[in-house]
């Protein structure tokens, strides 16, 4: 009973590893943001950073952004706002480990990484290599 309970738990462990190791989605963006210092029409600026902490590259990486109302303008090639949602650098990849920076004056935002794509052939290389 007792060696069956081990195997289970080694089992559940290994299975666990493997699913946070093989799985490249959105949930593996990270952002950073840092007050610049600098103050634009009396609003501090902000300078977010966007990584890609996944080991394949990401397209269509679109953060939350309901209620960013900056009074410094993003460039749109970088934040391109889309209603609630707003689409970094034009949809194009973020490489595994790159990041993509911009920066904004205004209230301070909370963005979230709520979609991205990862291409298949991208997630059949990761299986391979478990």
């Amino acid at each position: 009973m007792a060696l069956a309970l081990r195997y289970y738990i080694v089992v559940l462990l290994l299975s666990m590893v493997s699913q946070g190791l093989c799985h490249c989605n959105f949930s593996k963006i990270q952002i950073g943001t840092v007050r610049t210092g600098r103050e634009i029409a009396g609003q501090p600026e902000w300078e977010v950073t966007v990584i890609n902490t996944c080991n394949c590259l990401q397209k269509h990486v679109t953060l939350s952004c309901g209620g960013f109302a900056p009074v410094k303008r993003v460039e749109p090639w970088l934040l391109l706002p889309q209603g609630r949602t707003c689409l970094m650098i034009k949809g194009e990849a973020l490489p595994a480990g790159a990041s993509a920076k911009f920066s904004y004056a205004g209230e301070p935002y909370i963005f979230r990484p709520i979609g991205s794509s990862v291409d298949r052939s991208c997630k059949n290389y990761e299986n391979k290599n478990l």
